[in-house]
């Protein structure tokens, strides 16, 4: 598994997230309340929003390619979008049957991997805080009963990704971002119009933790980055999740020797500039063991170049273009540590130290923050 479980896990506060934080406004009543139960955070906080301008060294014209995606990606975000009523007749359907097609029908509309799990409740936020809805109240309790959560992951190009800290890079993970929340969207409007409950949780509506919960539909297993690790495409991916009460039939957790390769790699540590991911072991948090990212020495990095980074992925040997020995090489990997080490050691050989790549040409990318 991707962690050791102790005890019974915490639920997350989404309104502790740094992206809730980032959303709050000076003297509005949310604000107040979030600062005195957490003045710790207030003073970083504060500097970060005052300087975080996503987009900075962006021309008009490329900002443009950036915002499109997300606006999409908001609108998809509503509500009404995510979720409804389901329809008063029931279709009648196996589990087995619903399975094969709900993974062909998300897999049609351009999810590349797709795996099922029980909706575990500890991966579930317990609190909303995301601003971006004005329908949904900040910090009101999450309350979600479906059974079943089914994660979906979408590939992102890896090419635009190794441009990163770059506007390329955010260009990509926006468009991604954005992808996924239409193909989740449409997903869970399918159950709904089976007559079952089902809710599409992406990026500008979570009210779950897509990471968790695609671990446990055998998608992947979580790696020091903080991010999923998959076998086919290393952590070059974004997760959406639709949960669901319509009976279907769980996937299994996989071993593909994550702990062992995050334990002996440590790239993506190295090549962080802001020095949020860990070098050494894992730790304890909310329940589990595993390692720990600073998320706001990694927020406040992107304050400083005016884009979501990405060099963690980036720089991940399992994360790189598709040819014959990239993809024998990582498929290897997932079945052996011997095969894991060669790996590590082809690695620098053939790629090097991580260095950004050439924007593409329709890019106007001006010079990054120093």
């Amino acid at each position: 598994m991707f962690v050791t479980i102790v005890g019974k896990p915490e639920r997350f506060d989404e309104r502790d997230c740094v992206f809730s934080r980032h959303d709050l406004k000076a003297g509005t009543e949310e604000y107040s309340d979030f600062y005195q139960r957490h003045p710790e955070w207030k003073e970083a906080d504060d500097d970060i929003r005052a300087r975080l301008k996503l987009g900075l060294y962006a021309s008009d014209a490329d900002k443009a390619l950036l915002y499109a995606p997300d606006w999409l990606a908001r609108n998809l975000g509503r509500p009404e979008m995510v979720d409804g009523s389901p329809a008063s007749r029931t279709v009648d359907i196996s589990p087995e049957r619903a399975v094969r097609k709900i993974k062909a029908l998300a897999k049609n509309l351009g999810a590349d991997l797709v795996g099922i799990s029980r909706l575990n409740p500890a991966y579930i936020y317990s609190h909303r805080g995301r601003m971006n809805n004005p329908e949904e109240e900040w910090g009101s309790p999450i309350v979600l009963k479906h059974q079943f959560a089914i994660s979906l992951g979408f590939r992102q190009n890896i090419e635009m990704i190794r441009t990163a800290p770059g506007i390329p890079e955010m260009s990509e993970t926006l468009r991604v971002y954005a992808f996924s929340a239409h193909v989740a969207v449409i997903l869970a409007a399918y159950m709904r119009m089976l007559g079952y409950r089902a809710r599409a949780h992406h990026f500008r509506n979570y009210q779950v933790l897509p990471v968790p919960l695609a671990v446990e539909a055998g998608l992947g297993e979580l790696g020091r980055c903080g991010f999923l690790l998959t076998r086919e495409y290393g952590n070059c991916l974004r997760l959406a999740t639709v949960t669901t009460d319509l009976p279907l039939i769980c996937d299994t957790p996989v071993d593909i020797g994550v702990h062992d390769f995050c334990t002996m790699c440590k790239l993506c540590a190295e090549a962080c500039p802001s020095g949020s991911i860990p070098t050494g072991g894992k730790i304890r948090s909310r329940g589990a063991d595993k390692w720990q990212i600073d998320e706001l020495k990694c927020y406040r990095y992107w304050s400083k170049v005016g884009t979501d980074c990405g060099i963690c992925i980036a720089s991940c040997p399992w994360s790189q273009p598709d040819n014959w020995m990239h993809i024998t090489a990582a498929r290897l990997a997932t079945q052996s540590h011997f095969a894991r080490v060669i790996l590590l050691w082809l690695h620098p050989l053939i790629y090097g130290r991580y260095k950004p790549r050439e924007k593409p040409e329709w890019f106007d990318e001006r010079a990054r923050g120093k």
